[in-house]
């Protein structure tokens, strides 16, 4: 069975005197993996832009037949 730890909610969010080391940890682990998702998505969406726009200036100097 499982036994939850605390007595109470404020008890687990206080973490007798750990709370304050540990949830700023958290926050800042949050931060930095938000962080990197929304980079990398700017970075893909870069990377898209680019990809399209060697493609079409492939295109308007292909020969045509």
């Amino acid at each position: 069975m499982i036994e939850f730890q605390f007595d109470s909610l404020f008890n687990f969010l206080r973490m007798a005197p750990h709370g304050i080391y540990v949830w700023p940890v958290y926050g800042l682990g949050l931060l930095v993996i938000g962080g990197l998702a929304i980079w990398i998505r700017y970075q893909h969406r870069q990377a898209i832009r680019k990809i399209r726009r060697i493609m079409n200036r492939e295109s308007i100097h292909e020969p045509k037949a």
